[in-house]
């Protein structure tokens, strides 16, 4: 039986600049898990320790990289070092190791890395990625193809991650898990600490986590946000333990206008230091607005909900077309959010005031959106969209070109007499769902098939675009030239 002819792999695809060009694909021997898939955040570090000299012994060996186990410390709070900074002096990861934690199964990395990270210049690009129970930190582009270092967790899949931009430095990251668990980690410092243990504050799976923007205090950099598959949202202390016993949380709803805050008392000395409670399906994700003020959330329940962060209020309540939201995006003056889900559709949606179009060039789920902030403007903007049909669909738009569909007048009479009757029975903060015929359609200028599998992930970069699959897979694609 002869088999079928194996796909021309994808090296560029097209954009009204030029040619983005694939620059490195990235997919390591560790196990992934499809239902929660691969992403990446990256970030540039600065320091004042970067050593003259040759230049970084990773890019002048052809040798394999070679990987020792690195002594860990502790369970809910422990560390492992890579260089020993009270000497001031390199220190080897050694091979020995003791016993393992419980949660934290084995730190791996490369036997060199305390000479690499000597070696540094002053500015250096990273990123850390998810596959599976395993969370990987590596250079950014990667281009010899290994990390640098790996941690493993026992029993629980790395589910969502997010890097401080106030304490970039250091790459301080939040990580949540399909146990609910969270972890605040630092591959620089070796350091991590465990919330939430064994599901104390809330037990379902952790299913996105953001750091807070500041908020003018002296701990802001401490503070971050999770959701959870049970629809709750809960802002943690990373400096703040777990309380001694079980918590209980706000309770559900079934009625979407209602948004429920529980607060401990002032001060609290354990976390959370507030709960929300939206609905009772899968919070997806969770976005800040550029002025810091505001918090977009979506949620398996079809809702994107605009949340005042500051004074825990909410403001608005849009609904999908169907299905539930997947992805949220702010733009980068604030103006507008991008929604994705599983009505295949990429949504504008315009602050506070609601629905502008409707995308379509997906024909299956949006998995995420991402606006392109070196090409937009006050005028226009560009975004891309990724979903389960392994198709990267790039945008753009403007909103006076933008020209809602013709309609009779009797379909202009009759939507608008169902528009009255769906506000008269809902609060004011929660919008109707408009027909087809009141929402421009809106297709992309460029759709193509990128991945082999389902993608997960889309992320705009200076030089480039990252985008990962469920199956592990990372590719770096590089602009057609230099943003100016």
């Amino acid at each position: 039986m002869s088999q079928l002819p194996q796909p021309e792999p994808v090296t560029f695809f097209s954009s009204p600049e030029g040619y983005f060009t694939l620059c490195n694909e990235l997919r390591l021997d560790l196990q992934p898990n499809p239902s929660i898939g691969t992403h990446v955040c990256t970030v540039t570090t600065k320091t004042t320790n970067a050593t003259t000299g040759p230049t970084d012994p990773v890019d002048s060996t052809q040798q394999p990289a070679r990987f020792v186990e690195v002594p860990v410390s502790g369970d809910d709070k422990g560390s492992f070092s890579f260089i020993n900074k009270d000497k001031g002096k390199v220190k080897k990861a050694k091979s020995s190791v003791t016993k393992p934690a419980s949660f934290v199964s084995k730190v791996v990395a490369n036997e060199q890395l305390a000479k690499i990270l000597s070696y540094r210049p002053t500015e250096s690009s990273y990123m850390l990625f998810n596959v599976g129970k395993s969370l990987i930190w590596a250079d950014y582009p990667c281009k010899q193809k290994e990390p640098l270092s790996y941690i493993h967790f026992r029993d629980a899949y790395v589910t969502c991650f997010d890097i401080s931009m106030l304490t970039r430095d250091n790459i301080d990251t939040v990580i949540g898990f399909s146990t609910g668990d969270i972890l605040w980690y630092s591959p620089i410092s070796g350091k991590f600490a465990r919330l939430n243990k064994q599901g104390i504050i809330n037990k379902s799976a952790v299913t996105c986590i953001k750091w807070m923007p500041p908020r003018g205090t002296r701990d802001d950099e401490n503070f971050f946000i999770a959701g959870f598959e049970d629809g709750r949202v809960i802002i943690f202390d990373r400096e703040k333990d777990d309380p001694s016993s079980s918590t209980v949380g706000p309770t559900a709803t079934d009625d979407d206008s209602l948004f429920t805050v529980n607060k401990p008392p002032k001060a609290p000395k354990t976390n959370p230091c507030s709960w929300w409670q939206m609905g009772k399906k899968a919070i997806t994700a969770i976005a800040f607005s550029p002025d810091i003020q505001h918090a977009a959330v979506t949620s398996m329940d079809g809702c994107l909900r605009i949340v005042d962060h500051r004074h825990e209020k909410l403001l608005d309540t849009y609904k999908s077309y169907f299905g539930g939201f997947t992805c949220v995006a702010f733009s980068p003056d604030g103006k507008y959010i991008l929604t994705g889900g599983q009505d295949d559709l990429v949504t504008i949606w315009q602050f506070r005031k609601g629905i502008v179009a409707r995308c379509l060039g997906h024909s299956s789920w949006v998995t995420s959106v991402a606006f392109d902030p070196h090409l937009c403007t006050d005028r226009s903007y560009r975004f891309a969209s990724v979903g389960d049909d392994t198709r990267i669909c790039l945008w753009d738009f403007a909103l006076p070109t933008l020209h809602r569909p013709k309609m009779s007048t009797s379909t202009m009479r009759r939507s608008r007499q169902d528009l009255q009757e769906r506000r008269s029975d809902r609060p004011d903060s929660v919008h109707p769902v408009l027909s087809r015929s009141e929402v421009v359609s809106m297709p992309p200028f460029m759709s193509k098939s990128i991945h082999n599998d389902p993608l997960n992930s889309v992320t705009f970069r200076d030089d480039s675009v990252v985008t990962t699959d469920k199956q592990g897979t990372i590719k770096i694609w590089l602009r057609p030239h230099p943003v100016q």
